[in-house]
């Protein structure tokens, strides 16, 4: 077997196999086509091979939960096969395995196909796992150990694209607990749906600037131009994102963080600093109050969000006109937020449109910061200040 193996960056642009290209990306066959669409140019440049002459077809693949991960590219060429695996590391798409000559793993097989790890291939038929080289019946304790260390898909849909606002007058009411906060994401490889304990990180991260015994020798950030700037990531916070994901019992129970979970792991870990932690939760009679949210972060007290779907938006202004990069994901995430912006657009036949957001560290690698869009189709499960002291 021949194996070329890469890894690409997902590029936010519009991919067709036959090589037209456009300025918008918008669902999850787009952006694996674009990524391996790049690898594929890249990896055919070193070889005696014309890329117009390979045939492709795409296969969806699916984690262990049987949530889709992303695609299997099979190539055909003279008189030759091979495929591609891209799938969802970490809220981004990636190649994990490339092979110009390679039978399809899942051809035998007829049921959904399931990836693991690196040549680590199940297929799910009749309720039952079965791995794919040898036909055995995986048992349900294998299929728990294998679920640890397996690539999950921590966001099963999403959409990036552009939205402008045309308007004559603009109004942006915010605030902000620091020009630039801390945005961690998990990156380990042994951890997986860890949205809710990267976002605990941040959370001590921002205090630890008050409180240094939080992390010991960690120096979240420093002032420079009279502002406290935090370090957006770096290695002390990616060791923190894994120790809360094990103190908040991660996947133990189900795929994910619970709220409690995430309220015990929290305790747990600043009560060995010595110091206390409270809770102040900004939701009322199952819904979230916007105002009281804001007022506890102009009171200099960072949020957690849980929440169900959400839109993360970045601001382009010009003249009269404000462009929107969003991403759109229908999926529970949560996040840590360190400030709001109300805007307040004046249209050109007279209306307003006012846009509510919470300032974020998303805990995405794709997109580690930017504003939750309130107003968008979400559900805000809870929301709490968190008080270090």
């Amino acid at each position: 077997m021949k194996k070329v193996l890469c890894f690409v960056c997902t590029l936010i642009v519009l991919v067709s196999l036959g090589g037209t290209v456009t300025v918008k990306a918008e669902g999850v066959e787009d952006e694996c086509d674009t990524v391996f669409r790049n690898a594929m140019e890249e990896i055919v440049s070193e070889e005696d091979i014309t890329i117009d002459t390979i045939k492709v077809k795409r296969e969806p693949i699916y984690d262990i939960s049987l949530v889709q991960l992303g695609f299997i590219y099979l190539m055909n060429y003279n008189d030759k096969e091979g495929f591609a695996l891209v799938i969802n590391t970490q809220y981004s798409y990636n190649v994990t395995e490339f092979y110009l000559e390679a039978k399809n793993p899942y051809e035998d097989y007829h049921g959904m196909n399931v990836y693991v790890d690196v040549l680590l291939y199940l297929v799910y038929i009749n309720d039952c796992y079965v791995e794919v080289e040898t036909g055995n019946v995986l048992k349900s304790r294998d299929i728990e150990i294998l679920g640890e260390k397996a690539f999950s898909s921590t966001i099963s849909s999403f959409m990036t694209g552009y939205e402008t606002v045309y308007h004559i007058d603009k109004n942006v009411n915010k605030f902000e607990l620091t020009k630039r906060h801390p945005a961690y994401y998990p990156t380990g490889e042994n951890i997986s749906n860890a949205c809710t304990p990267a976002a605990g990180a941040n959370i001590i991260g921002y205090w630890t600037r008050y409180y240094p015994e939080l992390v010991p020798g960690f120096v979240p950030g420093s002032i420079q131009l009279g502002q406290y700037l935090y370090k957006e990531w770096a290695e002390e916070a990616d060791k923190l994102v894994e120790t809360l994901y094990f103190e908040m019992g991660t996947n133990t129970e189900a795929p994910g963080t619970t709220v409690a979970a995430f309220r015990s792991g929290m305790n747990s870990f600043v009560a060995k600093t010595g110091r206390q932690i409270d809770y102040v939760s900004c939701n009322a009679g199952g819904n979230f109050n916007y105002s009281f949210a804001k007022q506890k972060v102009e009171e200099g007290i960072p949020l957690i969000l849980f929440i169900d779907g959400f839109r993360i938006d970045e601001f382009y202004d010009m003249t009269n006109q404000t462009s929107l990069s969003y991403m759109i994901a229908e999926s529970a995430h949560a996040m840590a937020g360190f400030g709001y912006n109300v805007t307040t657009y004046t249209l050109s036949n007279g209306t307003r449109r006012v846009d509510s957001y919470i300032k974020v560290a998303t805990g995405l690698v794709s997109k580690p910061k930017g504003y939750y869009n309130i107003n968008y189709n979400t559900i805000i499960d809870e929301c709490y200040a968190i008080k270090i002291f």
